[in-house]
């Protein structure tokens, strides 16, 4: 009987051994998780869709129309400005308008 639990002992050893190298050859094959779009990635996607200025009302309309995200306004204004500010991808053209820096 000893040699039996022996023999079951080795057996259940190859087999995990097994499967962690099958596990890891799956994990380098697996296609990579889609990455989350940013609040501020939808609202530049909307923007350029759209070609021209926007309001934030409209940016948030048309982000749910077409990507189905809630944008909140406070939130997305704010990241919006801190962009204009730095001189990065939008410009505020009217009050809470903007438009996609060139």
């Amino acid at each position: 009987m000893d040699q039996f639990k022996s023999y079951l002992q080795y057996q259940k050893e190859i087999t995990e051994t097994k499967l962690k190298i099958i596990n890891r050859f799956q994990k380098g094959i697996q296609a990579k998780p889609n990455k989350r779009t940013s609040k501020i990635e939808i609202a530049r996607n909307v923007l350029h869709i759209a070609g021209r200025p926007l309001h934030v009302s409209e940016i948030i309309r048309l982000a749910q129309r077409d990507f189905q995200v809630a944008l909140d306004r406070d939130s997305i204004v704010s990241a919006i400005l801190k962009k204009v500010n730095a001189g990065k991808s939008f410009i505020r053209t009217a009050p809470n308008t903007f438009a996609l820096k060139e």
